[in-house]
């Protein structure tokens, strides 16, 4: 009786499990998309990267998205949503679009205010072949489908050569890994957080066209711009470079980071910092939220035009202090920038939940008027543990 059921498994498997069945060709495999709202309508602009199989180079990119040499083919649709646009597709792409292998996807800013990426949470979470962990950025003062007709050099798919610019720019920023939609939505789903993305702005010189990608890459080219803050759902504000690289540090998501412009005496530092280490102690000081900021590593001196001898222990300790001050000044800008905009960005209120479960439950109604008067102690304390090939400043007297 088994073998009889076995068989019987068998042969209906053989017989049914090819109906869905689509082959590789059949496909067009979306790498990128974006999401922009048309202003004075309801409709929506879905922008589609999808991989040109006969594309050898991105060599030309014409100024509807690709020419027949381009690695991938960028075409738009519209519809009142994400679904119907998708829908539209069918009558322009020849192939069914797939999307189990995005790198990313950009939000136009008008989008990301008016309307709200609860939108794109909706459908992502819907749709059995998103993955959720792609890239997702706010294009920064123009739309998703100006950004994803951007062509660069040095990377014949744009796609690849924005999740790889993630990855190199992660050491400026200070971002151990990236930002992605499934991060937005953690932060919108739980209580009192709000999302953050990453900006992408198109930093093109003026009148320039994808042809000239052949010139060089400042003529036709883009770059991360800070991060873009959510109150709930709606883009409400950017933090700047040094405000967002504040933020990442109260997050605990640096592994290694470069400070370029640390001041010292008759100029500037460069150092890069690694082994960081991170803690934030809360205690209540007469009935208010104290938060204790502990940030601790190890860092090796890049470059300096500093008029001190680091030989001399005393002017490395002013290098120390010119490091640290400019960790605490990043890190007092984020917190700054919450305060201005009204909102717990930063998120002290998931260590405050942590550590203080019962008060908590008594203030999260009203949890920002409690954290406007807290007492937020930073303790930066970096140690510079190597000085590279030289030890003293190339311009000090021999």
């Amino acid at each position: 009786m088994k073998r009889l059921l076995f068989l019987f498994l068998m042969l209906l498997s053989v017989s049914s499990g090819c109906g869905d069945k689509m082959e590789l060709d059949q496909l067009a495999i979306v790498v990128a998309m974006g999401v922009d709202q048309i202003k004075e309508s309801d409709d929506l602009e879905v922008s589609f990267q999808v991989i040109n199989p006969h594309g050898a180079s991105a060599r030309v990119a014409t100024e509807g998205g690709g020419s027949e040499d381009a690695s991938v083919y960028t075409f738009t649709t519209r519809g009142k949503t994400l679904v119907e646009a998708i829908d539209h597709a069918k009558n322009i792409a020849p192939r069914r679009l797939f999307f189990s292998h995005m790198y990313y996807m950009i939000v136009g800013e008008e989008f990301a205010r008016e309307t709200g990426i609860k939108r794109i949470f909706d459908f992502v979470e819907r749709d059995e072949q998103m993955r959720m962990q792609f890239l997702t950025f706010v294009a920064k003062e123009t739309t998703a489908k100006d950004l994803m007709s951007v062509f660069t050099p040095l990377d014949e798919n744009p796609a690849k050569s924005v999740r790889d610019r993630v990855r190199i720019a992660s050491g400026s920023l200070g971002i151990s890994g990236h930002i992605n939609l499934a991060d937005a939505i953690r932060a919108y789903v739980r209580e009192d957080h709000h999302p953050i993305l990453l900006g992408l702005k198109d930093i093109s010189s003026e009148g320039s066209d994808n042809t000239d990608i052949l010139k060089g890459i400042n003529e036709h080219s883009f770059s991360l711009d800070g991060l873009a803050v959510f109150k709930d759902d709606k883009l409400i504000d950017w933090m700047n470079t040094k405000e967002s690289q504040g933020w990442v540090f109260l997050n605990n998501m640096v592994k290694d980071r470069t400070i370029f412009d640390a001041k010292c005496e008759g100029g500037f530092a460069g150092v890069r910092i690694h082994s960081l280490n991170e803690s934030i102690e809360v205690n209540l000081k007469d009935n208010k939220p104290h938060f204790t900021v502990h940030l601790d590593g190890k860092g090796y001196l890049l470059e300096t035009s500093c008029d001190m001898n680091i030989s001399n222990p005393d002017d490395f300790k002013k290098l120390r202090l010119a490091v640290n001050n400019e960790l605490t000044e990043e890190i007092q800008l984020a917190i700054d920038k919450s305060m201005d905009l009204g909102f717990d960005v930063v998120g002290f209120s998931e260590w405050f939940h942590n550590q203080e479960p019962e008060k908590w439950k008594e203030w999260k109604e009203d949890w920002f008027s409690h954290l406007k008067e807290a007492e937020i102690e930073l303790n930066i304390d970096i140690d510079i543990t190597n000085t590279g090939m030289r030890y003293d400043a190339v311009n000090e007297d021999e």
